[in-house]
């Protein structure tokens, strides 16, 4: 009985231990995996970098460079639901493209992003982190998101099939200075960066813009997406989402919107358009993108956004598909911007 009784107590001794190293790990997982992903996060390769809006210099009205802020997509004091906007197309343009089916609600959960899940819409899951927008203002946000990208659907025609998460973080967390927004599609992820007290309206718009890629993933690709033209990638990505866009410049379209820009000291430029900063370089590959469709056609379009040959701006096959090299098309825009 003594010596059955030292194996039990030495059993016991055993498994105790067993127990208390198996909770000890998955103590450890819990904790710790989450913190390495979100280390890592942002060392992984970027699929898709949208730098909506940097803080870079750009011109006054008297053309000498100024140092100011990106101004507001959409201002506090004018801001309307979201969901009351219509796209329109003037009569004499083309139809630019065929009216995206209505989305069907996507069920499951959009992939995993650090922080806090608080809402939850027909397509998006939305995150927040530490430091940003409170998850009261998210869940508010949340419906004026999801319209923002039925609205991008309409204009562009293509319907997102596939869950995405959008999270909302404080500036230090971003893998690039001064940046705003960034889509990784491949992951159908997007990050937002914006401080608590921040102006939510402009991040719902900066949100919209990163659906924008996630539409250009779904209609031409992940390959295709990888190389496309700087001019057209980002272009495209603004131009559909022109509704919101354009409303918060006072603007109705990207023709006029071109012609103040370019009378308040923005050169109509292609190529060297970020020199007078992000958001004006994007307005304006917006409007070519707009020129392009009203004189070109949607197909003409679609081809040179395929024909990219990497981010490098100017790389699609604008004399194979057009006819006409970037310069004579760029010259045929300013025309048009000025008509």
């Amino acid at each position: 009985m003594v010596c059955i009784s030292y194996r039990m107590a030495a059993w016991l001794r055993h498994l105790i231990v067993c127990t208390f190293l198996l909770s000890v790990y998955v103590l450890l997982h819990i904790l710790v995996v989450p913190t390495v992903y979100a280390t890592t996060l942002a060392q992984q390769p970027l699929v898709e970098q949208s730098p909506t809006e940097r803080f870079t210099p750009t011109v006054g009205p008297d053309g000498a460079p100024i140092d100011l802020p990106p101004q507001p997509i959409i201002r506090r004091s004018t801001l309307r639901a979201l969901s009351n906007t219509e796209i329109s197309v003037p009569a004499n343009r083309a139809q630019p493209i065929n009216i995206a089916p209505e989305p069907a609600y996507l069920i499951g959960d959009g992939p995993w992003i650090p922080g806090t899940r608080v809402a939850k819409t027909k397509r998006l899951d939305l995150y927040i982190g530490a430091h940003t927008f409170s998850k009261e203002e998210i869940a508010a946000a949340a419906p004026l998101i999801e319209q923002a990208l039925r609205d991008a659907e309409i204009a562009f025609g293509t319907t997102l099939r596939q869950r995405v998460s959008i999270g909302f973080y404080h500036p230090s967390a971003s893998p690039m200075e001064d940046v705003r927004g960034l889509a990784y599609t491949e992951d159908r992820h997007a990050q937002v960066f914006y401080r608590t007290g921040e102006d939510l309206n402009r991040a719902i718009v900066v949100a919209a813009h990163e659906l924008g890629h996630q539409l250009e993933q779904e209609r031409y690709g992940i390959d295709v997406q990888r190389r496309a033209d700087t001019i057209l990638h980002e272009g495209v990505a603004t131009w559909v989402v022109s509704a919101h866009w354009l409303e918060m410049q006072g603007s109705t379209d990207w023709k006029s919107h071109a012609r103040t820009l370019n009378a308040s000291g923005v050169p109509l430029q292609l190529v060297t358009a970020e020199n007078y900063g992000a958001n004006n370089a994007y307005e304006l590959w917006a409007s070519f993108v707009d020129f392009l469709i009203e004189d070109y056609g949607t197909e003409t379009v679609d081809a040179l956004y395929i024909s990219g040959r990497g981010r490098a701006h100017g790389s699609a096959d604008y004399q194979g598909i057009t006819g006409k090299s970037l310069d004579e098309l760029a010259d045929e825009w300013r025309a048009w911007v000025h008509e």
